[in-house]
């Protein structure tokens, strides 16, 4: 748990979470971090007070005040964009380029085909603007099944296009599961543990993130949020 320097899938009082910017990343400065990702949902998703345009904005402008304040921790803007059913992504190609990294997920349309929802995630990827794919299975353990998705071609394809795959470390998802975890390594694809904190509390749920990792054999190369600040900004800019 140590090596980790920092999160990305984080949610603030913009969209569903319980904290607002500067709560969250006052938390995760007291945990350590060097460096915190908002990444609070896109448009579509209106049950969870998605994003406008207009509000990202807003957001973006609170980021940029609260990094000329704050020392110790560094504040990336991100998004998590919704995968829309087609593949496409919930925000123009022009705003996503304003992100210093983007958060795919599927948070809808859960039952289309195995065929269909495997194209629409693998169409989200080839999209030069996302940069990781969140909860990859969209399963909730105890509550629902995961979508029908071949994991192999999805990963397969985060390799080709040079995507991060999330290990999801609240406690109900758990996804990407240890095994699929091992088969990214092989195939040398880049994991990021985060949380999906939706509560300054939540930034803890990390270990059991670090544990699925563990349990798949990963090592610290492997896993991506255990590069220095300066080389994730690097990585962002590239």
């Amino acid at each position: 748990a140590g090596d980790v320097q920092g999160i990305f899938h984080n949610h603030t009082t913009y969209s569903d979470g319980a904290a607002t910017l500067e709560q969250m990343a006052q938390a995760a400065k007291k945990l350590g971090y060097k460096y915190l990702g908002i990444a609070d949902h896109s448009q579509s998703l209106t049950v969870a007070n998605g994003l406008s345009p207009a509000r990202v904005r807003q957001q973006m402008q609170e980021i940029d005040a609260l990094n000329a304040r704050l020392k110790g921790i560094h504040v990336f803007k991100g998004i998590e964009c919704d995968i829309l059913p087609d593949g496409a992504m919930d925000f123009s190609d022009s705003l996503l380029s304003q992100f210093d990294y983007v958060v795919a997920s599927v948070h809808t349309h859960f039952n289309q085909t195995e065929a269909e929802m495997t194209q629409r995630v693998v169409r989200a990827l080839k999209n030069p603007h996302v940069t990781m794919l969140g909860h990859a299975t969209g399963r909730l353990l105890l509550r629902r099944e995961g979508y029908k998705i071949d994991l192999e071609t999805v990963l397969q394809a985060a390799r080709e296009h040079g995507k991060m795959v999330e290990i999801n470390a609240q406690p109900y998802r758990l996804d990407l599961d240890w095994i699929h975890c091992k088969r990214a390594k092989a195939l040398g694809v880049p994991l990021v543990i985060n949380p999906d904190a939706h509560a300054a509390e939540e930034l803890a749920l990390m270990r059991f993130g670090v544990s699925v990792a563990r349990r798949g054999w990963l090592e610290k190369a492997d896993v991506f949020n255990t590069k220095s600040l300066a080389q994730v900004k690097k990585a962002f800019q590239k």
